[in-house]
Formats: C-alpha cells, sequence, structure tokens
C-alpha cells in the first residue's frame, strides 16, 4: 500500500527545508489559555495560536498546566513517565485541562473521548486533522498537544535542546543571567523561592492584593501568579500573564 503525503503536510516540510531554524524562548498568552503562562520556542508559537483558534470555535478554555520544562524537574502529577527527547523540554509541547464554564476537564474525563461533549470533541477532531499539531491521547497521555519535532525533525529537536535549555535556565536561576539582571518571576514546579519573590509579595500585600497569606513567605505560588495578573491588569500592563518581568517590577516600585 502507498500512502501519499497531504500536499498542506509537504508544504510544511518544504518550508522547513528552506527557511533556517529559528530558537527562542517565548512568552504566549491567547485569549482562550487560563491557569499558568505559556513559555514556548519562537517556532512553536504559530501552532499555540492555531489551537486558541480551535478552543475559540468551540466555546472552551484551555487550562494550561505545563509548557516548556527544566531538564531534569521532576514533573507533579504526571500521568506517563516523560519521554527522553520530551517536546517540553524545547518549548514544543503543552500540558493542559479543558474548562467549559466552571467544569474542568483533567486526564480522567478527556482519556475518555466517546464521554466528552460535543465541543470537546470537536476541538480535538480538529487538532487531530491540522497537518502538525498531534494530541497526545494517540499515545495514552490525553492532556498532551505537540508538533511532533521529536519524532519528525529529531536533528532539529537536538539542535534546539540547549539554546531553550540555557534559556530557561537564564529566566529562572538567580546569578546566572548578567550581573544587576534580576530573574523573571513565574510559576513552575516546584515553585521559585527567594528574597525576590518575597519583595514581590510584600508589595502585592502592600497594595491589598490577596495571596493568601498574611506575611510574604518567598514562594512564588498559585495565589502569587494570580495577584500579579490583577495587579498587571489594574496598571494596563501588557501581557497579562502573572510573571514579573522588568516592566511588572518597574510597576511594583521595585
Amino acid at each position: 500500500m502507498i500512502f501519499k503525503r497531504s500536499p498542506i503536510k509537504k508544504q510544511y516540510l518544504i518550508i522547513r527545508r528552506i527557511f533556517p531554524m529559528a530558537t527562542e524562548l517565548k512568552t504566549f498568552t491567547g485569549s482562550q489559555f487560563i491557569n499558568k503562562p505559556v513559555l514556548a520556542d519562537i517556532e512553536f508559537i504559530p501552532h499555540l495560536e492555531k489551537i486558541n483558534d480551535f478552543a475559540a470555535t468551540n466555546g472552551l478554555e484551555i487550562y494550561v498546566t505545563s509548557s516548556a520544562r527544566p531538564w531534569g524537574v521532576p514533573v507533579a502529577g504526571a500521568i506517563i513517565p516523560p519521554a527522553r527527547m520530551s517536546n517540553h523540554l524545547i518549548g514544543h509541547a503543552i500540558d493542559m485541562n479543558i474548562q467549559i464554564g466552571r467544569k474542568l476537564y483533567t486526564s480522567h474525563e478527556l482519556g475518555d473521548f466517546n464521554s466528552l461533549p460535543s465541543t470537546i470533541q470537536a476541538f480535538f477532531t480538529a487538532i487531530r486533522k491540522h497537518p502538525v499539531l498531534h494530541w497526545g491521547e494517540d499515545f495514552s497521555d490525553p492532556v498532551h498537544i505537540d508538533d511532533r519535532l521529536n519524532k519528525n525533525y529529531p536533528n532539529t529537536w537536538k539542535q534546539k535542546l540547549p539554546i531553550i535549555q540555557s534559556e530557561l535556565t537564564g529566566l529562572t536561576q538567580p546569578g546566572i543571567r548578567a550581573v544587576n539582571s534580576p530573574r523573571l518571576l513565574f510559576l513552575t514546579t516546584p515553585l521559585m523561592e527567594g528574597n525576590d519573590v518575597k519583595a514581590v509579595q510584600e508589595k502585592l500585600i502592600a497594595q491589598g492584593f490577596d495571596l493568601g497569606i498574611t506575611r510574604a513567605d518567598g514562594l512564588f505560588g498559585p495565589a502569587t501568579s494570580q495577584a500579579v495578573a490583577k495587579f498587571q491588569d489594574r496598571e494596563d500592563l501588557d501581557p497579562i500573564d502573572g510573571m514579573v518581568g522588568d516592566k511588572t517590577r518597574q510597576a511594583l516600585g521595585l
């Protein structure tokens, strides 16, 4: 039997051969993406935008639980062991739940496609029909979406790995970046902690934001991330992503 490659897929392969690889860690925010900000390679951003379009069409939200991951960091709540060449390591994958209204569909529900609401079925069907995107249910991981870069272009994956991992290290580890350049603070597993987190919390508490604690504890947890996002919204900062970068730090007076 002879299988013919689709014109769209063939076009995608040709484009990848013609244009040089671009690799850069970016923050992605979409109208349908909630919970955690997405850290992704710049080449995965167009696919995230397509996922956002599919979600908007079907009236659901993508509840992000994981995106780009540092090498060797344990994955809390993983339903299958992380792959050695995981696309999370190069910012080409997300783990997520699906939210409709107040109902959150987790791995327990997402793994039974036939019992899902028609809108979620339509969302994942659109993912499956896309020439590049891949739903993890095909390997028993229904909360995972990637572009199969590790399978289709293993050499490109290997080239991207040190670049993305270096940028992740620069974002999350104090003292690695340039002297006097503060690290980016955001929600991670395990939680980021330190005096820089404590300083942000103290500013937020002083301005009346609810962090679920009365005194700063130096742990950048979900409540701190949500408070940062509310502060960014109040101050008309862009993007509203719950991450403390230079603009948010300056607005806080740090």
